[in-house]
């Protein structure tokens, strides 16, 4: 995951090590946020903002008790994060979309957000990590 400050890419300067740490890693890519079909109002873009920075301070306070508690250290959450960045074979800092999946009854494929088939209606699961 890349995370910006400005058009500026911060994970590489987080992380340097990362590409470092598995055959054949390369330099993490000269990325620019990609630009919105449409524009967005800059109260919309402040408030994304605040909610990016809560989100990364959620993540360091889980990240800070994960290692005080389980004697975790940082390389074992950037191992993590690379291979997690790896599901789409692609060590491009975005997380891989997870493809539409069929229903485990009919075996239909089923739209990612349904919460029961729309052919046999059999109940489903959410996945909370789907994207």
């Amino acid at each position: 995951m890349l995370f910006f400050v400005g058009k500026k890419a911060i994970l590489p300067r987080m992380f340097p090590d990362i590409p470092s740490m598995f055959p054949g890693g390369s330099s993490f890519p000269d990325a620019t946020p990609s630009r919105p079909s449409t524009s967005l109002g800059a109260s919309e873009i402040a408030q994304l903002q605040i909610k990016v920075e809560r989100l990364l301070m959620i993540t360091e306070a889980l990240w800070t008790i994960l290692k005080e508690k389980n004697g975790l250290e940082d390389k074992e959450l950037l191992r993590q994060i690379v291979q997690i960045d790896l599901r789409d074979g692609k060590l491009d800092g975005r997380v891989a979309t997870t493809p539409p999946e069929p229903c485990p009854k009919c075996q239909r494929i089923v739209a990612k957000n349904s919460v029961k088939c729309m052919y046999c209606g059999e109940p489903l699961l959410m996945d909370p990590f789907a994207r």
